[in-house]
């Protein structure tokens, strides 16, 4: 499943059109659409920072991933057993410099509202 479907699926499960989506992650609806019907290819990492926000989602759950699951004995038990593929056609490095510019982004968050805070208090 693709990132665009899965954004689908996550603004259908709250009863979300695409406007208030939109609206929400500060893009318009059209782009909003070309990202769920999978006709636009990139996706900006603010943007995916924003989704993963507003959804509470890890970015890890956004990834297109295979993954085979050999059980040779049925313990009851859930889990990875043997995986045999994992493909997420990204370089190797990549989700730990996405997880470094949203720490980037949470630091310049929290500069941005102290600010804020400061000015409303001096008037």
């Amino acid at each position: 499943m693709n990132i665009g479907t899965k954004i689908k699926n996550l603004r259908d499960d709250r009863n979300l059109s695409q406007t208030e989506l939109a609206f929400e992650l500060g893009i318009s609806q059209a782009t909003l659409h070309n990202i769920e019907s999978g006709n636009s290819k990139k996706v900006d990492f603010l943007l995916m920072d924003k989704v993963c926000q507003f959804f509470d989602k890890d970015f890890d759950y956004f990834l297109e991933e295979k993954i085979i699951n050999n059980v040779k004995k049925n313990t009851g038990l859930v889990g990875l057993n043997n995986v045999d593929t994992i493909n997420n056609n990204l370089p190797d490095n990549f989700i730990s410099e996405f997880k470094k510019l949203i720490e980037e982004n949470i630091i310049k968050e929290n500069i941005i509202t102290e600010l804020k805070h400061k000015f409303d208090s001096e008037d």
